[in-house]
């Protein structure tokens, strides 16, 4: 005997299940409009957006047309910043939308025109915020933003940040100058260049006496001249 069952013939709960397995835009794209009963469970569930290098503005602009409504259900972020047919979808987003529940932000690309201005604002004001991970492959990030993002990132006031990856090339030597450093973090990755053993090793000791919850610590070290080599086009 075959049993058929309705879409509306699913339990609440087995909703939520199915919702915390897929992403912001196929539960919006595949469950909004459909009924008053969906539309009055997407108002409580959690969204995680992953933005990959593949999508287009056309879904981006989609997508933020819902986060309208939606964005202060925002938990995760996972941002490719140059698209197919766009840059700096970070600078659209955070323009656009307010992110207060986040816990977990991933900058997976930096495109080279991207303001931070207001994207720092808003990072910073994050008192829910878990994970934190800034990847710059193309060597994009200016001067001053990795000076002022590794400054706020390590003072951040959040109780809940226990992981921080700084994956662009930085000397950190000011480190040593920062106070009340997050004493709940925990994981430490960064991105690195120097001349010398020598400042490794203060970088390390610095480190470690600024942040004493440290119990992970992650460094990737570049020569100074190769990262300035990379950067002549």
């Amino acid at each position: 005997m075959s049993i058929h069952t309705h879409l509306e013939d699913l339990s609440n709960e087995i909703f939520f299940e199915i919702f915390d397995y897929l992403h912001a835009l196929d539960i919006l794209t595949g469950f909004t409009s459909l009924n008053q009963r969906i539309s009055s469970i997407l108002q409580s569930i959690p969204f995680r957006i992953i933005i990959p290098h593949n999508y287009c503005r056309r879904q981006i602009d989609f997508l933020s047309y819902y986060l309208t409504f939606h964005a202060h259900q925002v938990i995760s972020l996972e941002i490719h910043d140059i698209i197919l047919d766009y840059s700096s979808v970070i600078n659209l987003l955070f323009n656009r939308h307010n992110f207060i529940n986040l816990q977990s932000c991933i900058f997976t690309s930096i495109n080279s025109s991207t303001k931070f201005e207001n994207v720092f604002k808003q990072i910073q004001s994050l008192n829910r915020l878990v994970r934190f991970s800034l990847l710059d492959p193309y060597f994009n990030l200016n001067g001053k933003d990795k000076c002022d993002l590794t400054r706020m990132m390590l003072m951040h006031k959040s109780s809940s940040l226990h992981s921080i990856i700084l994956g662009y090339c930085y000397d950190y030597l000011d480190i040593s100058n920062y106070t009340s450093i997050s004493s709940n973090l925990t994981s430490l990755h960064l991105r690195l260049y120097c001349t010398s053993s020598t400042v490794i090793l203060f970088l390390v000791l610095s480190i470690f006496r600024v942040c004493h919850g440290i119990r992970h610590l992650g460094l990737r070290i570049e020569q100074k001249y190769s990262v300035e080599n990379n950067n002549v086009k």
